[in-house]
């Protein structure tokens, strides 16, 4: 390709950058007056009223102004073709945005306070995090938003001092470098992905013209696809390491305060890691629906194997809203996508928990000739004939104007209607108002195995780590450090490596045989953790159990971890998981 074409291809994919950024203007700002909402509801009553709305005025303002941008530019005046204007005007508001955000470190940071102080913070990050798939096709944008709006919370709890103050600065920084990180990647991996499309249509163009061989543009597509699953698998990395390692750190030091006050302050930390993980899980389950990343596995599985494990989760929910939880026992057998029937129902049941404040919430199922058809019923609200569509929108929530993060993202129909399009299991609803609401789709009836597998054994107690060498292997240093922290107030001696490389050395000094190897799949370069694994174990002991730490269970990366017979968990990883499977690895060791 000569210079001109390589001038015009940047110009193309910068064109398109921008227009990414306008496009998802709409989304930008209802999450950005949907989180102004939550915060100013949250501080009414701990801050004059005048100064809430004074800078709840001000970002609806800078908002409007931004929509405002959004529908001229959709007309397709001057601005649409002037790219350098449209960015700077772009960019101006993401920085009027990121100062008000940033500002609440001083306007409504409550000194003493650490529970509003938390949920600052959390509000703060969180709004950043879901900035990066908005605005991180443009990067000047990104960081003009993200350093107003993240690095004066960073400040402010160094400047109020005291233990809990700095380890939350240390954190915060940490989350921010992270963030910034993902951020980058994303934007390499999305320009990346531009220049692959365009460059394979304008390549299909010359077909057309040249009548050339299509196996040339079979293979550009390709490698399209692979960057896309490329993407997704950084996305998933990268945004859950920071979440990964607070979470490690947070609970570490849980088990080392004594002082109350500072408890309250972890326990804030660990409530914040799960929110944003909910989030995270949630914003790329459907980008990845969106783009074909997913695909189902229909097989025939037993219902009863589902409703079990969905009784057993939301039991003590329900019973904590003081709801009857009915779940119906499920002989059938279905045939569909396991996994993604599970998550169906799932989003339903948790829906239907949420928003129905006395009575009952049931889950049942009906044959219906070769059919299944599957049932979610509460006695809530329910919902207005006007909005029986709009439910199932990006962010709606009809019965939560201020925006409480308890009553969820308004994310969960968005999925519910993605997965049941994607399995051909068209989601009806049967609404009154003031009476409840049903949920329910139908699945093909499977077909039943002969005999069945045995019930699994019940879990035993726990496994002493005492005199335990465990090896942690990941290329974030502050990773390792958390799990040694982690580990060793657990009992177990930890040899910790950024590359594997030294860990011979090191088990050699110590005069001891690991009992378990953990390591990040992920690494620096090429070096995959299941590389670092076998290397090991080819030195060592080719027994010794080991656990696989990923952000992505891609099927390449559970087929080598059956292979190798190794755990895998997903990040970021909480304690007590990690502890079970820790102990489950140990067990399989002890087995004669």
């Amino acid at each position: 390709m000569d210079a001109a074409a390589h001038s015009d291809l940047d110009r193309r994919i910068r064109a398109e950058q921008i227009r990414m950024l306008y496009r998802q203007l709409p989304t930008s700002t209802a999450g950005n007056i949907a989180g102004a909402l939550l915060l100013s509801g949250a501080l009414i009553g701990e801050q004059p009223w005048w100064a809430i709305a004074a800078w709840f005025g001000c970002v609806a303002a800078n908002q409007a102004w931004r929509l405002y941008l959004y529908f001229v530019y959709v007309k397709g005046d001057r601005l649409h073709e002037d790219l350098s204007r449209a960015a700077a005007y772009w960019a101006a508001g993401a920085g009027i945005s990121g100062l008000l955000w940033g500002s609440t470190a001083f306007l409504f940071f409550v000194s003493g306070h650490h529970i509003y102080q938390a949920l600052l913070t959390i509000l703060v990050f969180g709004v950043t995090a879901a900035a990066v798939p908005l605005i991180g096709s443009h990067m000047p944008s990104f960081y003009i938003f993200a350093f107003p709006a993240l690095v004066p919370y960073i400040a402010r709890n160094a400047y109020e001092g005291g233990t809990p103050h700095l380890i939350l600065s240390a954190i915060t920084l940490a989350v921010t470098l992270g963030i910034l990180s993902f951020a980058r990647n994303y934007n390499r991996m999305l320009t990346e992905s531009l220049r692959n499309r365009l460059e394979k249509e304008a390549l299909a163009d010359r077909l057309a013209v040249q009548n050339v061989a299509l196996e040339n543009a079979r293979i550009v597509a390709e490698q399209a696809n692979r960057s896309k699953t490329q993407f997704f698998a950084a996305a998933s990395h990268d945004l859950r390491q920071p979440l990964h390692a607070m979470g490690l750190y947070a609970a570490a030091l849980s088990e080392k305060v004594r002082d109350p006050e500072v408890g309250t302050v972890v326990n804030s930390i660990n409530a914040s890691v799960q929110a944003l993980e909910e989030l995270f899980n949630e914003l790329l389950d459907i980008a990845k629906i969106d783009s074909g990343v997913i695909k189902p596995d229909l097989t025939d599985f037993p219902l009863e194997d589902v409703f079990g494990r969905l009784r057993a989760e939301f039991m003590a929910e329900a019973a904590a809203k003081g709801l009857h939880l009915a779940v119906d026992n499920a002989p059938q057998w279905a045939h569909s996508d396991p996994v993604l029937v599970e998550r169906i129902i799932r989003n339903l049941l948790s829906n239907a928990i949420r928003y129905t404040p006395s009575g009952q919430v049931a889950l049942s199922v009906m044959p219906d000739g070769e059919r299944l058809t599957i049932e979610v019923r509460d006695t809530g609200m329910g919902i207005r004939p006007e909005d029986q569509e709009r439910i199932f929108d990006e962010f709606l929530q009809l019965e939560n104007p201020g925006r409480t993060s308890k009553k969820g993202l308004g994310l969960g129909l968005s999925i519910v209607k993605r997965l049941s399009g994607l399995l051909g299991c068209h989601v009806r609803l049967e609404s009154t108002p003031g009476a409840g609401s049903t949920f329910r789709f139908d699945l093909p009836l499977g077909e039943q195995p002969r005999a069945r597998a045995a019930a699994p054994a019940p879990v035993a107690d726990r496994v002493s780590l005492a005199g335990k060498l465990i090896v942690v292997v990941d290329d974030e240093a502050t990773i390792v450090g958390g799990m040694r922290v982690l580990l060793t107030g657990w009992g177990a001696r930890v040899i910790g490596s950024t590359t594997g490389d030294d860990v011979i050395d090191a088990v050699h000094e110590a005069g001891q045989l690991p009992d378990l190897i953990i390591a990040d799949y992920r690494l620096a370069g090429t070096v995959t953790g299941a590389d670092v694994i076998r290397k090991l174990r080819e030195a060592l002991d080719p027994e010794i159990p080991a656990v696989l730490v990923t952000g992505s269970t891609t099927p390449d990366t559970v087929a080598e971890a059956e292979r190798m017979r190794l755990g895998i968990l997903l990040k970021p990883v909480i304690p007590d998981r990690l502890r079970n499977t820790i102990d489950e690895e140990l067990r399989k060791k002890s087995m004669p």
